[in-house]
């Protein structure tokens, strides 16, 4: 018991993983400076940061973008259907999709950004 006393680190922790975990934790040790586990989980516990992001007010703006895109669909095949729409308006309406598409992929990468800094 006295050389427990004389550790530097008297303090013992334990945790357990699975198989995939454990996979990927020698992974990242392998690819950091870190000559083993206990250095590399010291430094993650003590300096490492946990972030917890809310994305799911982007999860579902894009749901509902997703469908728009099948509302836009069902019209155009209803369209083509009964030939009242022209072509050149349903490629109008393909357009407006991708540019929405576009902008929304953007903005969240975007907020992505922003959350993640914070």
């Amino acid at each position: 018991m006295e050389h427990k006393n004389k550790l530097r680190r008297p303090i013992q922790r334990k945790v357990r993983f699975s198989k995939e975990e454990n996979r990927l934790i020698k992974k990242k040790i392998d690819e950091s400076f870190f000559p083993n586990f206990q250095n590399f989980a010291l430094h993650m516990l003590i300096q490492g940061e946990v972030r917890h992001i809310d994305y799911s007010e982007l999860k579902q703006l894009t749901t509902e973008v997703h469908r728009i895109g099948i509302n836009i669909n069902q019209v155009t095949r209803l369209a083509n259907q009964f030939d009242e729409i022209s072509s050149t308006d349903i490629q109008q309406l393909k357009n407006e999709l991708a540019d929405l598409t576009e902008t929304v992929q953007t903005n969240l990468a975007t907020l992505i950004k922003l959350k993640e800094r914070s």
